[in-house]
C-alpha cells in the first residue's frame, strides 16, 4: 500500500531506531514476532506502529534514612569524645598504673561528664570546677563529626533553612539526652541535670558552627550594621582581655620559675609522667587565663579557706602541688607593678569602642560619648559573665568557691571598661566633629540657615550606607 502524504516515514532496522540509538537482536526478533499485526494495523490507519521500548527504566535510588543518620551524629559525636579521654586517660595510667583499669574507666567517664559541666564525683569527691580545655577538645570533636554527616546529607539538593535548624535540633537533642543519661546512670539526678544542660549549650554551638559551614551560609542572624559592630567589637575586647590575663599569667610562672621547676619534678613518672600532669593542667588552662583576667581587672580570685590572690593583696592557704601555683603573687601587700595591669581593662573597652565607633564618619561628641560607654559597659558584664562561670569547688573541704569574686569583679570590670568606652568616644567625637567642620568650610556656607551640616542634623547619627 502507498504510503500518503501525513503519514510518518517507516523506520528501517538497518538504520536504527527512531531516536538514533541502535538495533538490538532483541528489536529484530520483536519485529518478526509483529510483522503482521504491524501490517494489518498499517493497512487500516495508514500508520505503522512504533516499537515498545525494550530498555527497562532504572529504579530511583533508595534515599537514605536522613533521621538515622542524625542519630548517628549526635551519638558518634559523644562516642568520639569519650573515647579519646579514655585513651588520654590509658596513657596516664601507664605511667603510674595505680588501680585497675575499670577505675581508669570510671575517672574518664566523670572526666567527659564534667567536660559537659556535670562535674566530677569519684570516691565520695565532689569536683564542680569546669575544665574548659576538655570542652573546647569535646566542642571541636563534636564540631568535626557532625559536619561530616551534615556533610553527607547534602548530597541530593540543598537543603531549606528549616530542615537544616530542624536536623541541628535533632543532633543537639540527641548528644544531650546522652550525656544527660549517662550522667543519670553513673551519677546523681543533679550531675544529670548539669550535664544535659551544659551539653545542649556545647552541641549548640558546635552543630550551628558545623551547619554553617556545610551549608555555606553565615554564621549568625541577619542583624543590621551596627550589630555586626557591635559583635565584632565584643570580641575585640574580649581578645584583649585574654591577651593581657595570658601576659599576666605567663609573667608570673617566668617569675617564678625556680619554684616551676621543683613542682614539676616533685610529680615524678619522669617525661611521660611530666607530660601528663601537662595535659592534666592544660584541661584548666582556659580557667586559669580566666582568673587572671580577674586579676588584671583588680578582683582577683580565690583559693578556698579565706585566700586571696589579687594586685592589692594576696594570703593564700595550703594548695595543692600543682606547677601552675607558682604563677601566683608571692603573699603580701600588692606593688606598683601589679596594680599597672588594671590599665588593661581601660585599653580593652577603649579598643571595643573604637571598633564599633570607626565606621561612623559623622557623629556628634555626645552621641559617640554615650555609645562608646555603652560598648564598655556591655563588655564588662561579658566579661563578669565568663568569670562566674569559671567558679566552681574542688571538693568539700578547703577548696570551696574557688574564682574571681562576683561582686568585685562585677564593680571594677564594668568600671574599668565602661571608662575606656568613655575616653575612647569622646575622642572619636570630636575627631569627627572637628574633621566635619574643617570639610564643612572648606566647601563654604551651605544654603540652610543655622544647623551645622554635619553635626546639627538627626541624619548626622546615621552611619554611612556603606556600612
Amino acid at each position: 500500500m502507498s504510503q500518503n502524504r501525513n503519514t510518518p516515514p517507516r523506520t528501517r532496522p538497518d538504520l536504527g531506531r527512531p531516536g538514533g540509538a541502535p538495533r538490538t537482536a532483541r528489536d529484530g526478533r520483536a519485529r518478526a514476532a509483529d510483522q503482521p499485526h504491524d501490517d494489518l494495523v498499517e493497512g487500516v490507519t495508514g500508520v505503522r506502529p512504533e516499537l515498545p521500548p525494550t530498555e527497562v527504566p532504572l529504579a530511583a535510588p533508595a534515599r537514605r534514612p536522613g533521621w538515622l543518620w542524625i542519630l548517628a551524629a549526635g551519638a558518634g559525636a559523644a562516642m568520639v569524645g569519650w573515647v579519646t579521654l579514655t585513651a588520654l586517660a590509658s596513657v596516664a595510667w601507664l605511667t603510674a598504673p595505680v588501680g585497675s583499669y575499670g577505675d581508669v574507666i570510671a575517672v574518664s567517664t566523670q572526666l567527659w561528664l564534667a567536660g559537659h559541666g556535670g562535674g566530677l564525683y569519684v570516691d565520695g569527691t565532689r569536683w564542680t570546677l569546669v575544665p574548659y580545655g576538655i570542652s573546647l577538645l569535646l566542642l571541636w570533636l563534636l564540631t568535626l563529626v557532625s559536619g561530616e554527616v551534615l556533610r553527607r546529607l547534602r548530597d541530593a539538593e540543598e537543603p531549606r533553612l528549616a530542615t537544616l535548624l530542624v536536623r541541628g535540633v535533632l543532633v543537639t537533642l540527641t548528644y544531650a539526652a546522652i550525656v544527660g543519661g549517662v550522667g543519670l546512670a553513673l551519677g546523681n539526678p543533679r550531675q544529670g541535670a548539669a550535664g544535659f544542660g551544659g551539653a545542649v549549650v556545647l552541641a549548640a554551638v558546635g552543630v550551628g558552627w558545623a551547619g554553617a559551614r556545610t551549608s555555606g551560609r553565615r554564621t549568625g542572624f541577619r542583624s543590621p550594621g551596627w550589630g555586626r559592630q557591635l559583635l565584632r567589637a565584643l570580641a575585640v575586647g574580649l581578645l584583649t582581655l585574654t591577651v593581657v590575663g595570658s601576659a599576666a599569667l605567663v609573667t608570673g610562672l617566668v617569675a617564678h620559675w625556680g619554684q616551676l621547676t621543683v613542682l614539676t619534678g616533685a610529680l615524678g613518672g619522669g617525661v611521660v609522667g611530666g607530660l601528663g600532669a601537662l595535659v592534666a593542667q592544660a584541661a584548666y588552662l582556659p580557667t586559669s587565663i580566666v582568673w587572671a583576667v580577674s586579676y588584671t581587672l583588680g578582683a582577683g580570685f580565690g583559693l578556698g579557706d579565706g585566700s586571696l590572690v589579687s594586685p592589692s593583696d594576696t594570703h593564700v592557704g595550703l594548695l595543692p602541688g600543682w606547677p601552675i601555683a607558682a604563677a601566683l603573687p608571692p603573699a603580701g601587700p600588692g606593688t606598683p607593678f601589679g596594680l599597672a595591669w588594671l590599665a588593661g581593662g581601660v585599653v580593652a573597652g577603649g579598643l571595643a569602642a573604637w571598633v564599633f565607633l570607626r565606621e561612623r564618619r559623622r557623629i556628634r561628641p555626645d552621641t559617640a560619648t554615650a555609645l562608646g560607654g555603652c560598648v564598655g559597659l556591655l563588655l564588662g558584664l561579658l566579661v563578669t559573665g565568663i568569670g562566674l562561670s569559671t567558679r566552681g569547688d574542688l571538693g568539700m573541704s578547703r577548696l570551696v568557691g574557688l574564682g574571681p569574686r562576683p561582686l568585685e569583679l562585677l564593680v571594677l570590670a564594668v568600671t574599668l571598661t565602661t571608662a575606656g568606652g568613655l575616653v575612647t568616644g569622646l575622642g572619636v567625637g570630636i575627631v569627627r566633629w572637628l574633621a566635619g567642620r574643617r570639610a564643612a568650610r572648606s566647601v563654604g556656607p551651605t544654603p540652610a540657615i543655622g544647623a551645622d551640616p554635619v553635626i546639627g542634623a538627626d541624619a548626622a547619627d546615621r552611619p554611612d550606607p556603606a556600612e
